[in-house]
């Protein structure tokens, strides 16, 4: 801490209401465009700027904003209030010296601290974010791969159905970052309760992007990206079903394969540790088969199939 303090300026907030009302609803604070903290009434909180101008900004609709000048080492206080004596309860931001600004916030209990500013020579930040990603998708490129008993041809994709997996991002500035993701994709045909075949792959994504902050009720970020995908041990598997015409157990390996995506994100921070997105990714991949146990692939499809897909990304993260 006592080198952020030599570093950075140190840019303290408090929200002091004389209001009989209850008032939990609280103040959603930005940082140059940058969602710091959430401050509720007669709280304050602390983070770090490096030296240079900022914007403070509360809250997104009605919002209120000033621009101040900062320097490494020094402590800046501001008060932040809705004058209750206008109808419309403008909110005000003023800044405070030391003295008045104690004095004001004595008896309030601080509760932590939030986030941090991180460079001394620019407006860059470092936030880091772990989550889970649930991905339903749409695959292309559909294959026959059996035929069943009463004449039909079943169909897959091996662009998958469906991904589950975990997420680290971490954001190198205000507009640029980059996304890991480990997931496992599936897809699978069933012929009434019997499970005839199934494909499945591991799936490691990187993944650079471009952030666009944005003023919207359900959203405070746009996010593009491309990246690169690494597929490993895919593996197309067949079971033995009386529903299958000429039916087997078998494991088709294919080689691990080199893939790349795009992505579109819309993201929301909804609590002061907690942000969601919602978004597409589309993705595409070429496999090669390797080997099997009893049987090999005839159609020339089936020994170097493509996976693309239309993936609907939903991602819940913990941001630190």
């Amino acid at each position: 801490m006592a080198n952020a303090q030599t570093k950075y300026a140190k840019i303290v907030i408090y929200r002091i209401e004389n209001n009989t009302e209850k008032t939990e609803d609280s103040y959603k604070i930005f940082a140059d465009d940058n969602l710091t903290t959430y401050l509720k009434n007669n709280s304050f909180e602390e983070f770090y700027m490096p030296e240079g101008r900022f914007t403070l900004r509360v809250n997104i609709e009605d919002s209120t904003s000033k621009t101040f000048e900062c320097s490494k080492g020094e402590t800046y206080y501001f008060k932040i209030y809705r004058n209750l004596n206008l109808p419309t309860k403008t909110i005000t931001v003023n800044s405070v010296d030391s003295t008045t600004a104690i004095n004001e916030m004595n008896g309030i209990k601080k509760t932590k601290t939030k986030h941090y500013k991180k460079s001394s020579d620019s407006n860059m930040t470092q936030q880091n974010a772990i989550g889970l990603v649930l991905e339903p998708i749409k695959g292309f490129s559909p294959l026959a791969i059996l035929n069943t008993t009463i004449g039909t041809t079943e169909i897959l994709s091996f662009g998958g159905e469906g991904a589950v997996g975990l997420s680290y991002s971490h954001e190198l500035s205000e507009s640029y970052g980059f996304l890991f993701e480990l997931k496992s994709r599936f897809s699978s045909i069933f012929l009434g309760s019997d499970n005839a075949a199934d494909f499945s792959t591991g799936q490691f994504s990187f993944s650079p992007y471009y952030s666009i902050p944005i003023e919207l009720k359900i959203a405070q970020k746009f996010k593009f990206g491309l990246g690169l995908d690494y597929y490993f041990n895919p593996t197309l598997s067949y079971y033995d079903s009386d529903k299958v015409l000429n039916g087997f157990n078998d494991e088709w390996i294919y080689k691990n394969a080199l893939g790349y995506h795009f992505l579109f994100y819309i993201e929301t921070k909804v609590t002061e540790k907690l942000r969601v997105h919602t978004g597409l990714k589309y993705s595409d991949v070429q496999y090669t088969f390797k080997s099997s146990k009893t049987h090999q692939p005839t159609d020339g499809n089936l020994k170097s199939p493509r996976g693309n897909s239309l993936a609907v990304s939903l991602g819940l993260e913990y941001c630190f």
